[in-house]
């Protein structure tokens, strides 16, 4: 079932999602085109098409088409967990730029920093967030901590650089996201993340501490992220309750 048409041609409408092909409020192509196009059945492209829609990146209707909805962000995530969609929002928009892995253990001082335990086994990526909207400036710099087994996370980083590591995780190796925990502190911008966000050391930042959780209680990821305090910002309606 893996090499199934369908799902080929799912693979490929999602590669062409995310990479900007098919932008954000776009339609795709109609599904005679799509069949035209892949030499499919019109049932192949339909499970296609289904399958985006589970994925939150298209919805469907009828005569008018499947319109892209997001570019990578899991709906489905976050629809249970909605204040988090909210603060991390800029994942569907904002372009992840990986300037490198690496494999590392955690030592007692990692361990402290990350407030996880000792000797776990990560690859380590170091991204960047840039803003479209800003000739591409860097809005936010990331340590991001996934267990060493997933070894084909980097390849697929690159490949998908507007969707969650945890979605990736969740999409290939099948470990569902089941809860984020998060701590937000005012630090001063250390000197790695000085570097790639074009700021001065020491600066005010927020740093965002997560822990994405499994469904038995496993760490999946861990990211730690900075933001310079001219670049962020949060907002959050409150309502009394009646």
């Amino acid at each position: 079932m893996k090499n199934a048409r369908w799902v080929r041609l799912a693979d490929d409408l999602t590669r062409g999602i995310t990479n900007g092909d098919y932008p954000l409020d776009s339609y795709l192509p109609t599904e005679m085109e799509l069949c035209e196009k892949y030499n499919v059945s019109r049932y192949t492209v339909r499970l296609a098409l289904a399958d985006l829609t589970r994925m939150g990146l298209i919805k469907r209707w009828p005569r008018l088409g499947s319109k892209v909805v997001s570019v990578g962000f899991d709906e489905t995530y976050a629809h249970t967990y909605t204040s988090f969609a909210d603060i991390d929002g800029l994942s569907s928009t904002h372009k992840r730029v990986v300037q490198g892995t690496q494999e590392c253990v955690v030592d007692h001082v990692l361990a402290k920093r990350l407030e996880c335990e000792r000797y776990l086994r990560f690859l380590r990526f170091s991204n960047v967030r840039t803003n479209p909207t800003d000739n591409g400036k860097p809005v936010v710099w990331m340590a991001v901590y996934v267990n060493a087994a997933y070894s084909r996370l980097p390849d697929l980083a690159r490949l998908n650089p507007l969707v969650l590591l945890s979605t990736l995780i969740g999409k290939e190796y099948g470990e569902k996201c089941l809860e984020v925990v998060q701590k937000i502190s005012a630090v001063p911008l250390p000197a790695e993340a000085a570097m790639y966000l074009d700021a001065q050391v020491g600066s005010p930042s927020l740093r965002i501490l997560r822990h994405y959780m499994g469904i038995k209680r496993n760490i999946l990821e861990i990211s730690e992220s900075y933001h310079p305090g001219d670049r962020y910002a949060l907002t959050m309606n409150m309502r009394a309750n009646r």
